[in-house]
């Protein structure tokens, strides 16, 4: 029996090893560091500072913001690179996955791409999004081997557009001095953003707290993935919960991804940040 029991051992141990090979040199991870290097390659050093020039056409708020979260008086920002912990599930009723997210994020020609890895059933599962030259993709493998989907097109770089926007309002502030951005007053605590990127352009709606944070970000130009992989368009919302210096940068420490959806909103996804990087190389 013990010997049986070693050679069980043995084999397991061999197949995890073997799973781990495939999935470090065939997986979705190996294509997310891919998109990295090219994100890297392609994007220029950046010089200078956001100074008070810099943000002189924001409205009032925006300015606010941008002071109260240490933009002004550093530099501006060309890529963030982030480590986050956080609980995901597909609808309202599933059950949540903890998972760990890395993302990587670039300013002039405006990239994102962002991979996961999480338990599903027991199952190892792997997301990697990305958005690059105008294009978003979306692939989920089990194992990152296997796909179970696989998602591009004009809705989805729409959706997208969307989340790049709220990446650069909630992680890199500075980076909203882009003359790319429209904005429109709304009330003393709520202003209107349009982000455009070639021929995409989405809307949302920013709240503020009076003490300049921003409080949430909504948008009705985001889609939801159905249960049969199709693209439905609904609001999106990304309440803030808290905001930590992270190297003389407030950002959003802590915060959720809500769907509003006409038959009940919930929340989808909690999020905890652990780490940010500005500027990598």
């Amino acid at each position: 029996m013990r010997k049986v029991a070693i050679i069980l051992l043995v084999a397991a141990l061999t197949g995890a090893g073997l799973l781990f090979y495939l999935i470090e040199t065939r997986g979705l991870k190996t294509k997310f560091d891919a998109a990295v290097a090219r994100a890297q390659n392609d994007t220029v050093p950046v010089e200078g500072v956001v100074t008070a020039a810099d943000i002189r056409h924001l409205p009032p708020m925006v300015q606010k913001y941008l002071t109260v979260t240490g933009a002004v008086g550093r530099s501006k920002i060309r890529n963030f690179r982030v480590v986050w912990d956080g609980a995901l599930r597909s609808d309202a009723h599933a059950l949540w996955m903890s998972a760990v997210m890395r993302q990587e994020n670039f300013f002039q020609d405006y990239s994102r791409d962002f991979y996961l890895t999480a338990f599903m059933k027991g199952l190892p599962v792997s997301v990697w999004h990305s958005y690059q030259k105008q294009r978003a993709t979306m692939q989920v493998k089990i194992a990152s081997l296997f796909p179970i989907v696989d998602i591009k097109g004009e809705e989805l770089t729409t959706a997208e557009t969307v989340t790049l926007f709220n990446d650069m309002c909630l992680l890199a502030p500075a980076a909203l001095i882009d003359k790319r951005i429209s904005w429109r007053t709304v009330d003393t605590q709520q202003v209107e953003a349009t982000f455009t990127n070639g021929k995409y352009s989405i809307k949302a709606l920013l709240k503020f707290r009076e003490s300049g944070e921003l409080a949430d970000f909504i948008s009705d130009d985001r889609y939801y993935l159905t249960a049969d992989n199709k693209l439905r368009r609904e609001r999106w919302s990304t309440p803030v919960g808290e905001y930590r210096e992270f190297a003389g940068r407030r950002v959003v420490s802590r915060g959720e991804a809500v769907w509003h959806l006409k038959e009940g909103a919930f929340t989808y996804g909690k999020f905890v940040l652990k780490n940010i990087e500005y500027n990598v190389r």
